[in-house]
């Protein structure tokens, strides 16, 4: 119990996790919880990477620690440093595991997504639903050519879209001023690391007269592999 109120004291005062605390100092949290939980013993190499993360003597958590000690103070201190990071990658991993169960995937999550992978596309199961991918625009193309069309993602769901082939059948009997429109706007996609806009679209599908503002993501990506792909992801307004 002793072990365990220091321990917990420390993840309290730095203000993170038991659990962020484990991940940032490669220590097991399932091993760690259950071992305190049920007053086993820990080894020492759990404590030793404990007391190099949070900067403490390993007397620290022995009962026959000083009365004193002195702590460095100041955010600048390499403690608190890693604290920050240990902390930023749990709200990532609670973040990614929301978006993986299909909450809070908006126009700034998917910017956050880019931002944390660079543009490739790793940690894609979170998103991969919710988006599509499409070809760089080629000079003898007539509309969009889809890597993958997200089964979830906006054009889908307003569309009933299936798969790929769908989507070229569909789309490609939209007016010829609309694709050219999104093809411009796929070009200049390519250009740059990603844009932003908001747009409307009025069609005629099945004899049903499909009109909607929504929010746009166009961002330039690639594979492990290096391939480049225009990620697309739309949020109704």
């Amino acid at each position: 119990m002793l072990i365990e109120q220091r321990i917990r004291g420390l993840c309290d005062k730095n203000g993170i996790s038991l659990k962020a605390a484990c991940q940032a100092s490669d220590v097991a949290y399932g091993t760690l919880h259950a071992q305190i939980s049920k007053g086993r013993e820990i080894p020492f190499s759990t404590m030793d990477k404990l007391a190099h993360f949070f900067e403490v003597p390993l007397a620290y958590f022995s009962e026959k620690r000083p009365s004193m000690s002195v702590m460095v103070d100041g955010t600048e201190a390499p403690v608190s440093k890693r604290v920050a990071t240990a902390y930023t990658a749990a709200l990532n991993s609670a973040q990614l595991d929301l978006m993986r169960k299909g909450f809070g995937i908006g126009t700034e999550q998917i910017l956050d997504w880019l931002a944390s992978e660079g543009g490739v596309l790793t940690n894609f199961d979170a998103i991969r639903d919710r988006v599509d991918l499409f070809h760089p625009i080629e000079a003898t193309d007539q509309m969009m050519r889809p890597k993958a069309i997200g089964k979830n993602s906006l054009v889908a769901k307003q569309l009933g879209l299936e798969n790929e082939q769908h989507y070229v059948e569909v789309v490609g009997k939209f007016d010829r001023t609309l694709i050219d429109r999104v093809m411009g706007a796929h070009k200049e996609a390519e250009q740059q690391p990603y844009m932003v806009s908001d747009e409307s679209i009025e069609v005629v599908f099945d004899n049903q007269r499909i009109q909607h503002s929504y929010r746009r993501v166009l961002a330039r990506v690639k594979d492990q592999s290096g391939q480049e792909f225009t990620l697309v992801h739309a949020k109704p307004l």
